[in-house]
């Protein structure tokens, strides 16, 4: 009988000693048999719903998007998307749905190391598979001309969470096993790379303060940049930049979130639930920029939806339901209202509609 992770996790810690947080949320979510990922297909549940999960409405806007850029490119065919984070493939559905123009040159790689994930992607699509590839990893070969995109993948990423312990000096926590469970501790900075991270945060935070630091994203960067020898980066995610996303979260930003609402610490029973931290786009910006990509400004997904026609589309939904309604066709006009509310929560104030969107270039000619 195989080991439970949280048996795995205190053998290794008992002969490694404590594991940084970031390590520890590596193995709760990726661990390739018992993490959470590899156990639940992304969106399948009810811990959380994300916006292609909401309804074809995200994928299909996320197309003329895409059309914008393929434009942008001079219509090159192939055009590839390269989806990290795909979940069951339903902002792929949508967007191949309403590919409009772009169909036929319209071409999908998954970046999912998960099999049994790469199935529900194959099912969802159906006929349209045949237009996808998959990859286990992001920097796979050759380079194309398109786009790398992700929708709430970022804040998945394994963050190391650093504490500013006393006036002038940040220290990392780590994960140390106790005899009811996990427990954190400080310790040494583990690796060079969070010490720019560390030093800001010792010049301007009080003791007791805590940021996350993800080196992983500099790398991350440079794969997407390599993947793409002219396109653009998009990618969508809950988070704030420097110095705001500091200082309205002194306790840092890990959460374990449910539909009920957050969940318990993520120390508790690994691998039974999401652990995410939010995005510091500030640091995406950094990695983008030293990746080679040019940034744009972060839009709101509401703004980036609506500039997209969301606010259109509403109306019109409206206005046939409305319209279904005077004329007694109840069920179409109850189909109808469903579809607008599907449209209006991907806006939602204090919601959905507050996502950041990060958009960059990278060998795209400006006007």
């Amino acid at each position: 009988m195989a080991a439970s992770l949280i048996d795995e996790l205190r053998d290794r810690i008992g002969s490694e000693g404590p594991l940084t947080f970031a390590e520890f949320m590596r193995l709760a979510l990726y661990h390739p048999t018992q993490g959470y990922y590899a156990t639940r297909v992304p969106g399948h549940g009810t811990d959380y719903r994300t916006s292609p999960t909401v309804g074809p409405w995200f994928g299909r806007l996320v197309a003329r998007e895409l059309e914008r850029m393929w434009e942008a490119l001079d219509r090159p065919d192939p055009f590839w998307v390269i989806e990290v984070g795909a979940g069951q493939g339903d902002l792929a559905a949508g967007a191949m749905e309403a590919a409009g123009p772009l169909w036929d040159a319209l071409r999908w790689r998954f970046v999912e190391q998960f099999e049994r994930v790469q199935e529900w992607q194959r099912r969802r699509l159906g006929s349209a598979a045949e237009k996808a590839a998959w990859s286990s990893r992001l920097g796979e070969p050759p380079a194309v001309t398109g786009c790398v995109l992700g929708n709430e993948v970022l804040d998945n990423f394994p963050v190391h969470l650093l504490e500013v312990s006393a006036p002038g000096c940040t220290e990392e926590v780590y994960v140390d096993t106790s005899a009811n469970g996990f427990v954190e501790c400080l310790g040494p900075l583990s690796e060079p790379a969070l010490k720019e991270t560390a030093d800001r945060a010792a010049a301007t935070l009080a003791p007791g303060r805590r940021v996350e630091a993800c080196p992983q994203l500099e790398d991350w960067c440079r794969e997407a940049a390599g993947v793409v020898e002219r396109g653009y980066l998009v990618l969508v995610d809950y988070g704030d930049v420097e110095p705001d996303l500091w200082d309205d979260h002194p306790a840092g930003t890990i959460e374990c979130p449910r539909a009920e609402g957050l969940g318990p610490s993520p120390l508790e029973d690994p691998g039974s639930k999401d652990i995410t931290a939010k995005v510091n786009f500030s640091a995406l910006r950094r990695a983008a920029e030293a990746a080679g990509f040019e940034p744009e400004e972060l839009d709101t997904q509401r703004d980036w939806l609506l500039s997209l026609g969301l606010a259109q589309l509403a109306e019109e939904i409206e206005l046939a339901g409305f319209e279904a309604a005077m004329e007694g066709w109840v069920e179409q006009a109850t189909v109808l209202q469903g579809q607008l509310g599907q449209l209006l929560e991907l806006g939602a104030v204090g919601e959905l509609g507050d996502l950041l969107v990060f958009r960059a270039s990278k060998g795209v000619r400006r006007d």
